[in-house]
């Protein structure tokens, strides 16, 4: 029976009482790996690893063995068995320990299954075995980067760098270490040289974008994100969302639907914002829509005590209430915090609630161009607010 596309003589031959040596099952074992590639190839994977179990076992501590280990594994991976994958390769660890490439490949299967503490150990082992091994450590690097071991982590960049001093991963490890330290000038210089290296480099790009926006400079950070989007590069989403995180929200419009009309100036009749202050002593509940640039945190957003409503002191551009004189006592006076706010989290849009009262002799006044509404909280990410459009008035729009 041929079962592995041997033919029957040569399974005689190597089978028989005068040629059963350990070199002729090393032949054997090679034909059968071989045969096992093929299935691989092929995308035959339990076929596949029946033949590299068979080879394994026919040729024991060789290199055919060795591989067949190697190859078992990726098959397990393919077939989505990481389980046994990890159970193969802790096998061949056991009959090869100083095989780095298991160890290896062990720690690349621990990362995908998020165990980061075992896929270290074993980098570090792999390391120990081959430490010329560039690619060893820098995922080592990147290892101790996630367990916040920084400093261990910039020692292996140093040597990425030192052992392959053209090849862009140790500066961009580096900069990352940087960039996490908060050295972000450092950071920059790091992740600048690795794509100088390498113009290709596209996590480079986004983890310099990344540090631009940490410092502010948006207007650099939207460079990076032009070099990606030209590219068509897959990164350039992530980039994109973490610019728009690190961005400070702005108001970017606003709108009194129901008769609070703030192009009105000092000494305006209570009565003419609305029919219903007319009467003496009656009140009125005005809003005014306020528009943000991103998504804000709504609790922040609804909570009254996060915005501030008056009279504007600004001494320049017309800025101070009732033009710098002094209110009359029958000035109409705004509580310095909404009645109540709500917030639509598909437009950006709060709406702010505040209550104009007329006096007892239906005579009050009020100055709504110089009553400034102002917003101290939060967006989604926790960024405060830009401090140059945190407000709104009539007189100087927003501000």
């Amino acid at each position: 029976m041929i079962e592995y596309g041997i033919s029957s003589e040569v399974i005689s031959t190597l089978f028989s009482s005068t040629a059963n040596t350990q070199a002729n099952l090393d032949a054997l074992a090679g034909n059968i790996l071989g045969q096992g590639i093929d299935y691989y190839q092929s995308g035959n994977y339990d076929l596949a690893i029946s033949a590299f179990k068979r080879s394994a076992a026919l040729s024991p501590f060789s290199d055919n063995s060795a591989k067949a280990y190697d190859y078992i594994g990726q098959s397990y991976i393919k077939l989505g068995n990481n389980d046994a994958a990890i159970k193969n390769y802790k096998e061949a660890i056991h009959i090869y320990p100083q095989r780095d490439e298991f160890h290896k490949a062990l720690a690349d299967i621990y990362l995908k299954e998020k165990m980061h503490e075992e896929a270290l150990a074993e980098f570090e082992t792999t390391v120990k075995i081959n430490p010329s091994d560039a690619e060893s450590r820098y995922s080592l690097g990147q290892s101790y980067i996630t367990a916040g071991k920084l400093d261990n982590a910039g020692k292996q960049f140093n040597e990425v760098v030192r052992i392959t001093p053209g090849n862009p991963s140790g500066y961009y490890g580096l900069g990352q270490v940087a960039r996490a330290e908060g050295d972000l000038s450092e950071a920059v210089n790091q992740l600048t040289k690795a794509i100088r290296k390498d113009k290709n480099f596209e996590l480079a790009y986004v983890e310099l974008g990344c540090t631009y926006a940490d410092q502010g400079k948006l207007d650099k950070a939207n460079e990076q994100l032009s070099i990606l989007e030209n590219e068509g590069s897959n990164y350039a989403t992530k980039l994109e969302n973490y610019i728009i995180q690190s961005t400070q929200p702005r108001i970017i419009a606003t709108l009194s639907t129901n008769g609070f009309d703030t192009n009105l100036g000092a000494k305006t009749s209570v009565s003419t914002l609305s029919s219903q202050l007319t009467e003496p002593n009656k009140s009125k509940l005005f809003s005014m829509q306020i528009a943000f640039s991103k998504n804000m945190d709504q609790a922040s957003v609804i909570n009254p005590y996060n915005w501030t409503i008056s009279r504007a002191t600004i001494q320049n551009n017309g800025g101070v209430y009732n033009n710098g004189l002094t209110p009359s006592a029958k000035e109409a006076f705004i509580l310095p915090k909404p009645a109540y706010v709500t917030y639509n989290t598909e437009t950006n849009n709060a709406t702010i609630y505040f209550r104009v009262s007329q006096n007892a002799s239906a005579n009050a006044t009020i100055d709504p161009r110089h009553i400034v509404f102002k917003f101290s909280g939060i967006d989604i990410y926790g960024k405060t607010m830009d401090t140059s459009a945190d407000e709104y008035s009539g007189f100087s729009s927003i501000a």
